[in-house]
């Protein structure tokens, strides 16, 4: 792999952090300099070999994020429903008119940090670069009427970069949320779309998420994704991939208080030349709760 070299200087140009958050920057970048792309030493990249998946697909990267611009995208249209556009990662405009909007919070990625390292290189690379992704945080006792499509859409111009953002979404005590993870790529280019998500259930909660594609891809993809489970929350995860070339999920859910409950259930359709990974770890970490995992390869 050349010339991808990344400088502590682009650290410097992230606006509005403070002294801690850019040392731990500055430390995650040099913990993924050190270790490189991971391949199979890793116990956890042992079925992912992404560093030879890198050199292989890959003469240069760089890490600079891509404008957002966009003409136009079409939503679907084929029934009722909230949105939140991403392009490119960037937070690019979101419509709750089904929803009390009083009730519902959304930003930008407040770059609020969970100041433990990982040891996975590209949650590193992650929490040293990533500016862009969303906050989403849902009141107490509300539950949404219509279904929550985020449409992460890709632009033509992603060419050889390695996209860094971060996504947070908290449904507070009795709420309920339920997503649609779509995904529409129009770059017909290889690039590398690296994600941390942060999902936080509170006591009574639900939270449903579906994730599919709308055309094949030639993008490489890997989610690290960290839930907490309160008292009687439910957390269902739906993964239906078949459109994209390399997807890599790390699904990680923490039972911490009793009667929560975590249900995992994917269906993966590829070719030859399509590689997909989902490694899950659940910690069941408070008496009587429950989890379910159930993968089908096609």
């Amino acid at each position: 792999m050349q010339n991808f070299e990344i400088n502590s200087n682009q650290i410097d140009k992230i606006k509005k952090i403070t002294a801690k958050e850019k040392n731990f920057r500055i430390k995650n970048l040099e913990l993924f300099k050190a270790a490189g792309f991971p391949n199979k030493s890793l116990e956890d990249w042992k079925f992912s070999d992404f560093k030879h998946i890198v050199d292989r697909n890959f003469e240069e990267l760089d890490t600079k994020i891509v404008s957002s611009d966009i003409n136009k995208i079409n939503l679907l249209k084929d029934f009722e429903h909230n949105y939140i556009l991403l392009v490119n990662g960037d937070l690019h405009s979101s419509n709750f008119d089904f929803e009390e909007k009083s009730k519902i919070k959304i930003n930008s990625y407040d770059k609020s940090v969970d100041y433990k390292i990982s040891k996975n290189p590209l949650v590193c690379l992650n929490h040293a670069l990533a500016e862009n992704g969303y906050s989403l945080e849902i009141d107490k006792n509300y539950k949404f009427k219509k279904v929550l499509v985020i449409y992460n859409f890709f632009t033509k111009d992603v060419k050889n970069k390695i996209l860094n953002s971060k996504n947070k979404i908290k449904v507070n005590e009795n709420a309920e949320l339920h997503v649609i993870e779509y995904t529409i790529n129009e770059s017909k280019s290889k690039f590398i779309n690296n994600v941390y998500e942060n999902i936080i259930l509170e006591k009574n909660s639900k939270f449903k998420n579906l994730f599919i594609q709308n055309n094949k891809s030639d993008g490489f993809f890997h989610k690290f994704s960290k839930s907490k489970l309160s008292l009687n929350s439910d957390y269902s995860n739906l993964i239906f991939s078949s459109g994209l070339k390399f997807n890599k999920l790390d699904i990680e859910c923490d039972l911490v208080e009793e009667n929560s409950k975590c249900n995992i259930l994917s269906a993966l359709f590829l070719k030859k030349n399509e590689h997909q990974e989902i490694k899950t770890l659940v910690n069941h970490l408070a008496p009587n709760c429950k989890s379910n995992q159930k993968v089908k390869n096609v």
